[in-house]
């Protein structure tokens, strides 16, 4: 029965009529309450086709600290986290924890849930290896990139940090809306490019709206 629901949920309607929501957010609240009900989610943590591709990749020499993904994807919300190529290491951990908060104040300004996006990283790893160019781990990580599009099958994807590297997937996908911000480290650092992040927000969440999502 409730499988049943969810399927109405999902598409808003019947055979014989309409599902009838008093307004959006309770659509909105029922598909998530069914959803966790019967154990459906975007993306189930393993299911992935990219996880083993992930783990086994040996792209770039000296590559350490893998970059799991976070959250489910049952939105239909996909966030690429690009860091800013200018940025060192002990700088990246230094403002993570500033930055993760601040990204998850974003999404939640636009009524997302992080934990109901998937977050990922455009690069996967670290690497000790200082003769590894950032371009050629860029290059290494875009089929794991696409194969998690492929799996995760968003309907938004909000890309923050430098848009051009992804350009050959963007180019090769389908039916996604993409969108761009600065990096959330990039907006800790220097809050006057908030406003304009702001705007492009607003541009998500009306596409949100126009999809129903």
């Amino acid at each position: 029965m409730k499988g049943k629901l969810l399927a109405i949920l999902k598409t808003g309607s019947v055979s014989s009529g309409l599902l009838a929501c008093r307004n959006d957010d309770e659509k909105i609240y029922l598909k998530r309450y069914l959803t966790r009900a019967t154990g459906i989610s975007g993306v189930q943590p393993g299911t992935l086709s990219h996880a083993g591709t992930l783990n086994g990749c040996a792209g770039c020499p000296g590559a350490i600290e893998k970059k799991k993904p976070f959250g489910s994807g049952i939105n239909g919300v996909m966030v690429v986290l690009n860091a800013p190529s200018l940025t060192s290491k002990m700088e990246m951990d230094f403002y993570r924890a500033e930055s993760a908060e601040l990204l998850k104040k974003m999404l939640g300004s636009i009524g997302l849930v992080s934990g109901e996006c998937y977050i990922t990283n455009l690069v996967k790893c670290e690497t000790t290896d200082f003769l590894v160019k950032p371009s050629d781990m860029v290059r290494n990580c875009l089929p794991v990139l696409k194969s998690e599009i492929e799996s995760v099958k968003p309907k938004i994807v909000i890309v923050m940090g430098e848009l051009v590297p992804l350009q050959p997937v963007i180019n090769a996908t389908r039916g996604i809306s993409w969108f761009n911000t600065e990096h959330s480290i990039s907006l800790v650092k220097n809050p006057d490019l908030k406003r304009p992040a702001w705007q492009t927000l607003k541009l998500v969440k009306a596409r949100l709206q126009e999809l129903e999502l």
